[in-house]
């Protein structure tokens, strides 16, 4: 019992030190489930226990983004265990037309984060004119990578940064509009006792938002230009965005019970849609912030809405955040909108959504909505009761009467 109750108050220091840190700096600390099922560390069992926070707001460089850190204490053979772990977490759905992935990686065994995995997608190299970048990292890009945006987007003050400014072990990686970084120290934390450290939470902070503010700043910066709305990447996106391991959810319906996954033709058929090719809807939708990859769309009167739209059943994954499946109701509004976006889990916490008006703000708050707007294109969707489930016939249906009243308060 002793054990334990240290393994506890070692957590609740943690906990303490964020909480501190969060406030100095304008972030929100959020406990957060790292895998369903997941008990806090009051309900596990045994000597060590486990416990894993987000700070969460505006990082530097402006980009909204959150520090997912985890921490682990007790002891276990006569060993003491003290180990504090971070990870920087953005997302960038409008990069996936511009750069689909894109690895910045230590050339050197063990980089835990950047290990690929069962994923077997191809993967293509790409070098700079830079010896010293050449050197630190490992650039890894998808097949058809526009190189001209590449390049665009290394221009020599990020090569020269990257060289010669960033710590020994940070790296980053983009795929599919999900960014994820360490610097690491990736076995701890800069500290030897195993508390918080504030220091490396700042040079993880600085290096990740800095890296994915570039990003980001360069592909608004082309969707506000001449560049043509699909991106100089979407036929790599597309090819990218196939499955990595097959499909994962396999025969999990989407809608309703049965022994063939076909309720999403049949969704569409009961409300007069059409099945549309996921890719063309990518296409035609590349600027338009999107919570993941589209594996069915149905496009016609979004039923409810009296609105023209497009339904999207979506996937997302990341290391961090392992499954999500979403469902995305787009449609077109009567003027043209910015770049702006906001996820359910962040609705409330600063720095994000700060440019869409309170009562959208509330309306998402309400119904645990995602917003994106790009252009006269909008976006309101849901996500699924848990990470193996879809929205149901019932939720998509008032998904869609949802995006009727935010296209008016936009419009």
């Amino acid at each position: 019992m002793a054990d334990e109750s240290e393994a506890i108050a070692g957590l609740e220091r943690t906990a303490a030190a964020l909480g501190e840190y969060a406030s100095e700096r304008g972030l929100e600390l959020r406990s957060e489930s790292p895998w369903p099922g997941y008990m806090p560390a009051e309900e596990q069992r045994g000597p060590i226990r486990h416990a894993v926070w987000s700070l969460a707001g505006k990082l530097p460089g402006g980009v909204p983004g959150r520090l997912r850190h985890q921490a682990v204490f007790g002891s276990a053979l006569g060993m003491n265990v003290a180990q504090q772990h971070t990870i920087m977490v953005c997302r960038l759905p409008e990069s996936v037309g511009y750069v689909p992935m894109l690895c910045v990686r230590p050339d050197e065994l063990g980089m835990g984060l950047y290990f690929w995995g069962g994923d077997q997608r191809k993967r293509q190299s790409a070098k700079f004119e830079s010896a010293e970048l050449d050197r630190r990292y490992i650039v890894d890009i998808a097949p058809g990578q526009d190189q001209n945006w590449l390049y665009q987007l290394f221009a020599p003050t990020m090569i020269d940064w990257l060289a010669h400014e960033t710590p020994q072990d940070f790296g980053f990686k983009l795929d599919s509009g999900v960014f994820t970084c360490e610097c690491p120290q990736w076995r701890g934390q800069g500290r030897m006792d195993g508390e918080a450290d504030s220091e490396h939470l700042d040079l993880l902070a600085e290096c990740g938002g800095r890296s994915a503010s570039r990003i980001r700043d360069e592909v608004l910066e082309e969707i506000a230009g001449s560049m043509p709305p699909d991106g100089p990447s979407v036929a790599a996106h597309a090819e990218w965005a196939r499955p990595k391991h097959g499909r994962i959810v396999g025969a999990l319906l989407k809608l309703a019970g049965g022994d063939a996954d076909d309720s999403v033709k049949q969704f569409a058929s009961d409300h007069g849609m059409e099945l549309e090719r996921p890719a063309e809807f990518h296409t035609r939708n590349i600027a338009l912030p999107l919570p993941g990859t589209a594996t069915d769309v149905a496009t016609g009167r979004l039923p409810g809405s009296g609105r023209d739209g497009s339904l999207a059943w979506i996937e997302y994954s990341s290391e961090v955040d392992i499954q999500r499946n979403y469902v995305a109701a787009v449609t077109k509004v009567d003027r043209e909108l910015d770049v702006m976006w906001i996820d359910a889990d962040d609705v409330g916490i600063a720095g994000f959504g700060d440019d869409l008006p309170d009562p959208v703000l509330q309306i998402a708050r309400a119904g645990d909505y995602g917003v994106s707007t790009a252009g006269r294109a909008l976006c309101v969707y849901a996500e699924g009761a848990n990470s193996s489930s879809w929205p149901r016939k019932a939720e998509i249906e008032a998904l869609c009467g949802r995006i009727g009243e935010v296209a008016e308060l936009l419009a």
